[in-house]
């Protein structure tokens, strides 16, 4: 557990690192923000107390790929009642911030990210996020293909972090031992099943 420096001192020569997973969303890039997600509620025109539950209780069915942005942002504002439910173009501005506000890359992470690659370590991009997301902030950037080899993306897979399906996923994809893989995510929950895998970890806190 540790912030991003305590990142930069991990030894992973040492560690018998082979393969880094490393998640998108508060890693990578910042988290969104209490600012952003302000003006998502103000933009449907709803409390922001209303707006939040919704937005955090059906992500998971964004990220899986069982909902689209359009249907994800439809639902979220059936939930909270708002009267531009049914409007297409705030629905599409609402993702369209949404996005912004996840594309803050972490120039350092990458650095990091990239020095260990560079040394001969596999590196994994594996996050929950929708296809649409994906192909919008990381698909074909010149960060994303310098840092990874490899992108295990839960709403092109329809299997979402913390089940375990999307970890063993990573570990076929590496062709690499658990024990040999070390996995950074700022969730305490992706990280007790990447542990109880077998796989080194570390919360990014």
């Amino acid at each position: 557990m540790g912030t991003i420096r305590d990142v930069f001192q991990l030894d992973l020569h040492a560690m018998q690192v082979k393969a880094l997973a490393v998640d998108f969303g508060g890693v990578m890039s910042d988290f969104i923000d209490r600012d952003t997600l302000s003006l998502l509620a103000d933009m449907a025109q709803v409390p922001l107390d209303a707006f939040e539950i919704p937005y955090w209780e059906r992500r998971d069915r964004l990220d899986s790929g069982e909902y689209d942005a359009y249907c994800y942002f439809h639902h979220v504002l059936t939930d909270c009642y708002s009267p531009l439910r049914d409007d297409e173009e705030t629905l599409q501005l609402l993702f369209t911030i949404d996005l912004l506000g996840f594309s803050h890359i972490r120039p350092r992470m990458v650095r990091w990210v990239c020095d260990m690659r560079s040394r001969g370590i596999k590196t994994v991009l594996v996050s929950n996020m929708a296809s649409e997301t994906y192909e919008r902030l990381v698909h074909g950037t010149y960060w994303a293909t310098a840092c990874f080899d490899l992108f295990v993306i839960s709403g092109i897979l329809g299997m979402n972090k913390p089940e375990k399906p999307i970890f063993h996923h990573v570990i076929e994809q590496v062709q690499t031992a658990p024990q040999h893989i070390l996995f950074i995510d700022d969730a305490k929950r992706n990280i007790e099943t990447a542990k109880s895998m077998g796989m080194q970890t570390f919360l990014y806190t």
